[in-house]
């Protein structure tokens, strides 16, 4: 019978990334850290409909009906998120409990940890919705909240980095940081996904996603070393 001492983790992916590319991290939770491990179940067609508030909506909409499901199947009060690339920056959202679209969620009433992987916190460039989030609900906003924040460090010119990252890792960086020359994961520069007031962690050699390198947030030996830093 499994056992429910600790809390249970809801995992919402990246911008077009599906569920299946989640496994590892469920499958190293479920079988070395007594965690019960919940993916929410986004397609892409959701993501590329999330550049308006509905489609943000639509999106937590599913993460509210994962979480109905997961307080009905482990009778637990307390759930806790992994966020990858945009779905930590929904996440932050998801915890407020003021109108959003004219829905509210509240979801740090159910919420002990908040981790982001890879997640642009922080840009001087974003897009509306996310400039909203970090407007509205800067840094560690919510005190009853642990926000943990994850972030990969790469060389764009080794042998790991794959043709997307070696063409593109510059131009994102400035995209999001200004900064050419930032240091990040091959997507997002590292100043934005360490967020602020957060529990900080910096990885080495992890890439932003699959297509971007080797070994990414996601890959077995990476789960297990992000997780052991976190300490949960």
């Amino acid at each position: 019978m499994y056992s429910l001492i600790k809390n249970p983790v809801v995992i919402l992916g990246g911008f077009l990334v599906t569920s299946e590319a989640y496994l590892n991290i469920q499958n190293f939770l479920e079988n070395n850290c007594n965690r019960k491990v919940y993916i929410v179940n986004i397609t892409r067609i959701d993501w590329l409909n999330s550049s308006s508030v509905k489609g943000w909506i639509n999106i937590l909409d599913k993460v509210q009906e994962t979480v109905s499901k997961v307080l009905c199947d482990t009778k637990t009060e307390k759930i806790d998120f992994i966020g990858h690339s945009s779905g930590g920056i929904m996440l932050r959202l998801y915890l407020s409990d003021q109108l959003f679209g004219g829905k509210k969620y509240n979801g740090k009433s159910i919420t002990e940890n908040l981790i982001t992987l890879g997640s642009p916190n922080q840009a001087l460039r974003a897009t509306k919705l996310r400039k909203f989030v970090d407007m509205e609900y800067p840094g560690s906003f919510f005190n009853e909240v642990n926000y943990i924040s994850v972030g990969g460090v790469v060389d764009i010119r080794s042998k790991e980095a794959y043709f997307l990252t070696r063409f593109s890792a510059r131009r994102s960086y400035e995209s999001i940081s200004g900064d050419f020359n930032s240091e990040g994961d091959g997507l997002v520069p590292l100043s934005s996904s360490l967020l602020e007031g957060s529990n900080k962690v910096i990885l080495p050699d992890t890439f932003h996603g699959g297509i971007f390198g080797e070994f990414w947030y996601g890959s077995k030996s990476r789960v297990m070393d992000w997780w052991r830093r976190i300490k949960l």
